[in-house]
């Protein structure tokens, strides 16, 4: 079922009281959000006013202690209620009013008490969102978790003057269950991993631990903290894999683009659990839905912002995939019939990995490259050793502060400094990417070679300088990790393992997705092989026999 949805006619209740400029979001404003105001929706509301009477004569009357039932125009987005007064309680209520209806009502309030009685005993409930009215209050929460913190975490940069294709999405799972259920899936694993950190009663855990300062801040409106959220992830992973079976086998080109939101989903799932393995099968299921995007009948012109979101990001991890394996003859993730310059350049503005679309180009490039490493020196031919040096000097060739000049950030608001030390980072880590097609003794990374083009040594060097100016409040925090792997995994100093083990841990309390701890157990093997001197390190990481999806 294709289902269309329009965004809201008018602003939020708070955007038209305060005069702001609304940016109409769903499920709520995101301007309410970023000003830490709860945003009062876009629909009619009910508020308990206290007066006994909204009009005639009891218009503007009250008693002491009590609140009227009037009700007037407000909604609440409250999840959760604060619940109703015990029965007993509502009978004292009407008998002390009884007692002193003498002073403040006349005979005819009669009508009005039974009203208050009635009307106490029946609104139980804050008036819920109806997109989310017949899920339980588990589903609810992870529904509003994943639009409050793993759509932020999706982007480089979120705010309110900031379109965000993946939380624009939500309201399309009224429509498509299987949606729902892997955004679910997101939502209760990352709650699972957050849970598993214990808070502490600290009036500094909003500024050093956030995301964990904001669950237990408002999963407490929806009863929780949960504690079945590992069972709920995998309750509603299973029943979204079974859904998923049945959606690929009715794919058309109305749903396709949700199809393929829900796969982009699932890896991201697999990246909040470990990283590890199941997300390579979701990419090839995405790869045969994006060759069919290529075909007339399914393709866009323009590209719709969605589309341009979903292919982006699963080029970003179809590239970053091969970091363990790397994709010699890798087959191309988009037909020649999909323009690939607006993926690449949506992809350095929005992903959250913030990879300039330069360096992603050279990266595209080498997997036109044999891998070697398996391969004594002298059989490297002379031609693949040319293209190698090309495209470690095109990638040396870039520069980061010239590139921060001509991009075009997500928002006026991005600091393009920042900006330009990630993608320094990315830089050496791209040089690293490339050089590991060639054995420790090939003459272009071989230290005592005279023809030495690049030291992998030095590459780590440069990018631990760029990340330790970054903080983990700056929104391109969330970028390091890769660079950061790649770092680990050339450098032999003791002191700097340390420091990329705690910067790691950083990241992890800034973001709590599973795979970061993937990276720092595979960043121990790998310093086990290179003290033992087992030789090159992705060769030991291949030994695993594990698909690592470093992001």
């Amino acid at each position: 079922m294709n289902v269309n949805f329009t965004p809201p006619s008018k602003a939020c209740h708070n955007c038209r009281r305060r005069r702001w400029k609304c940016d109409r979001s769903l499920p709520v404003c995101q301007k309410c959000l970023s000003s830490g105001t709860e945003c009062l929706g876009y629909n009619k509301l009910f508020v308990w006013n206290n007066g006994v009477a909204s009009r005639g004569k009891m218009m503007g009357k009250s008693f002491e202690g009590t609140k009227g039932l009037s009700i007037s125009k407000v909604h609440s987005q409250e999840p959760t209620p604060t619940p109703p007064p015990e029965r007993n309680e509502l009978v004292i209520l009407k008998r002390t009013i009884n007692a002193e209806r003498g002073s403040l009502f006349t005979d005819d309030a009669s009508p009005i008490l039974d009203y208050v009685y009635h009307a106490s005993s029946v609104v139980q409930w804050p008036l819920v969102d109806p997109l989310v009215q017949d899920l339980d209050v588990h589903s609810r929460y992870y529904v509003y978790h994943f639009a409050n913190q793993l759509t932020v975490d999706m982007v480089v940069f979120d705010g309110p003057d900031v379109s965000n294709p993946i939380r624009d999405m939500i309201p399309a799972i009224a429509g498509h269950p299987m949606l729902l259920q892997v955004i679910l899936a997101n939502s209760a694993f990352h709650v699972f991993n957050i849970s598993r950190d214990p808070i502490t009663p600290s009036m500094y855990q909003e500024y050093q631990k956030p995301c964990l300062f904001s669950y237990y801040r408002d999963v407490t409106r929806f009863g929780g903290p949960f504690k079945s959220s590992y069972v709920d992830a995998l309750v509603a992973k299973q029943e979204a894999l079974s859904l998923l079976s049945q959606s690929v086998a009715a794919v058309h080109p109305s749903n396709i683009d949700f199809v393929l939101l829900s796969i982009l989903l699932f890896i991201n799932y697999d990246l909040v659990e470990s990283g590890r393995d199941k997300w390579k099968v979701h990419m090839e299921g995405a790869k045969r839905l994006i060759k069919l995007m290529g075909t007339p009948r399914y393709q866009q012109h323009p590209m719709t912002t969605l589309r341009q979101c979903l292919l982006a990001d699963l080029l970003v991890f179809s590239v970053l995939g091969s970091t363990m394996t790397h994709a010699a003859g890798c087959e191309r993730l988009t037909p020649k019939s999909i323009d690939l310059e607006p993926i690449l350049q949506y992809a350095e503005t929005n992903n959250y990995l913030s990879c300039p679309a330069p360096l992603l180009r050279i990266m595209l490039r080498s997997f036109e490259l044999p891998d070697t490493r398996d391969s004594p020196v002298m059989e490297v031919s002379s031609e693949i050793q040319e293209e190698v040096r090309q495209l470690l000097e095109d990638a040396l060739a870039f520069d980061p502060k010239a590139w921060a000049k001509t991009f075009r950030p997500a928002s006026p608001l991005e600091d393009l400094e920042m900006r330009a030390r990630i993608a320094a980072a990315h830089r050496s880590a791209v040089c690293i990417y490339i050089a590991r097609v060639l054995t420790d003794n090939n003459p272009l990374i071989n230290p005592s070679s005279p023809s030495v083009l690049v030291s992998l040594t030095g590459l780590a060097d440069d990018i631990i300088s760029h990340v330790s100016k970054l903080h983990p409040s700056d929104p391109v925090f969330k970028c390091i990790s890769w660079p950061l792997f790649l770092a680990g995994a050339e450098t032999v100093d003791p002191t700097q393992r340390t420091w990329i083990m705690n910067k790691l841990d950083e990241l992890y309390g800034v973001m709590y997705w599973g795979y970061i701890r993937t990276v720092k157990a595979v960043l121990e093997r790998i310093w086990a092989v290179k003290d033992d001197g087992r030789g090159c390190w992705v060769i030991g990481v291949k030994e695993m026999g594990e698909e690592l999806l470093i992001a």
